[in-house]
């Protein structure tokens, strides 16, 4: 079940910086082919442990598709760098939210290790503000996120059902494991600015076929996100609903769902497809430089075990027991942020007004304490929207308000 409200922040565009690329990720054994790195999926995003400079503290870091250079979101890592900032280059990070640019610092040197790989005296962003709301979304503490530098010298398979990365050396993939696919499989990207994009098409409401360039970001909560304007055709459907579309590092990404005919890629296709549309203010703000119609997010690429190979510009696509799952968001209408030492206290922070939550009373600010007698203190965040929005169904939900505790009910229903 997609969960609209969740992370398409991580489409970062980065200004006023010609991106000074070190070496990136390599095996840390010359003659080692292959590793597997198991990673935990925190509401959608990636996240893998990390670890700078042969530290034993482990960091948990996004890896996303949709950025370039690594960045650490935690302005602490100034000091433990010991960057002295007067001599570092500042580099502007643009979001796609409501909210201003963040500026981060480029720090040289640094040197990262996830499983067995390695990238040494690695360029890094380092921001100059800590960005705590990511890891309130997340349901765990964010450090970073890792893109492009991860992605180019490697073969990268993501396995969402069994939560694990495989990687592989580029001549060993090409040798050995290249051959075993499908033509059908195999579809052609195009790097721009150190990102991914795939060719696709979508049926509009004229039954028009409009042809689409998306970048393929693994930090997206949505299926596909569509900017009307930047092709002839792209057009906002008559049934749409205002919504909340997510969290971005500088703030929240307005804009509007509704449902597209036909969505394709290859030969892929589903119908009645769930789609964003951000507000034009936005697309406009982000102003990346770079020929795109929109991107394709975990609600696509989950259905599928997705391998990047950046090297030879080829994405493979093999559907998985998620390719035929229906296309929704969340049933509640609801919006949480995780807090507290470990995560584990859950407030609301928006209800869609079309929902039954909102009818039945709810208010953001309220502590959700127990749905349908689980206590949510027990729970991560992908387990409570596993529990609030799966299906259609009656809710009791223990909230703590203004220090009094109650329960309210209410029958879930799907938005649009």
């Amino acid at each position: 079940m997609l969960k609209i409200a969740c992370f398409c922040f991580f489409c970062v565009g980065i200004s006023a910086f010609a991106q000074e690329l070190s070496s990136g990720f390599n095996f840390a054994k010359p003659n080692r082919k292959f590793t597997r790195i198991p990673f935990q999926l925190a509401n959608n995003l990636i996240v893998v442990p990390l670890f700078l400079n042969e530290q034993i503290d482990t960091l948990n870091f996004v890896v996303d598709t949709g950025v370039g250079a690594s960045i650490f979101i935690d302005s602490a890592f100034l000091q433990i760098m010991r960057a002295d900032t007067t001599n570092l280059r500042k580099v502007i990070i643009k979001g796609a939210g409501i909210g201003e640019v963040i500026t981060s610092y480029l720090v040289p040197k640094q040197h990262l290790r996830i499983g067995a790989l390695v990238a040494h005296r690695q360029n890094v962003l380092v921001c100059s503000q800590s960005l705590h709301h990511i890891s309130e979304y997340a349901g765990t503490r964010i450090h970073g996120i890792v893109g492009y530098d991860f992605f180019r010298n490697l073969v990268v398979k993501i396995d969402y059902i069994r939560k694990e990365l495989l990687v592989y050396e580029p001549k060993y993939f090409t040798r050995k494991i290249l051959p075993k696919y499908k033509h059908s499989q195999l579809h052609r990207i195009t790097l721009q600015r150190q990102k991914p994009y795939i060719g696709a098409s979508y049926v509009n409401e004229r039954n028009d076929t409009i042809p689409l360039r998306l970048l393929i970001d693994t930090g997206a909560g949505h299926s596909v996100s569509l900017d009307i304007g930047s092709q002839r055709g792209i057009e906002l459907p008559q049934k749409h609903i205002e919504s909340n579309l997510g969290v971005a590092v500088n703030g929240v990404v307005l804009g509007k769902i509704a449902r597209i005919k036909q969505f394709q890629i290859g030969n892929f296709t589903w119908l009645n497809v769930l789609a964003t549309f951000p507000d034009s203010s936005l697309i406009a703000f982000r102003n990346e430089g770079v020929n795109r119609n929109g991107s394709i997010g975990i609600g696509i690429l989950e259905r599928f075990d997705i391998t990047l190979s950046y090297s030879q510009q080829l994405c493979i696509l093999e559907p998985n027991l998620k390719y035929n799952k229906n296309f929704d968001m969340g049933f509640s209408g609801i919006e949480l942020i995780s807090q507290g030492k470990s995560y584990r206290e859950y407030k609301i922070v928006a209800i869609h007004p079309l929902s039954e939550a909102y009818k039945a009373g709810l208010q953001i600010g309220d502590e959700i304490l127990a749905i349908n007698n689980y206590f949510t203190s027990s729970l991560n965040i992908s387990q409570i929207y596993e529990l609030l929005d799966t299906k259609e169904q009656t809710l009791h939900l223990l909230i703590r308000r203004g220090g009094k505790l109650q329960v309210v009910a209410f029958k879930t229903k799907r938005i649009i």
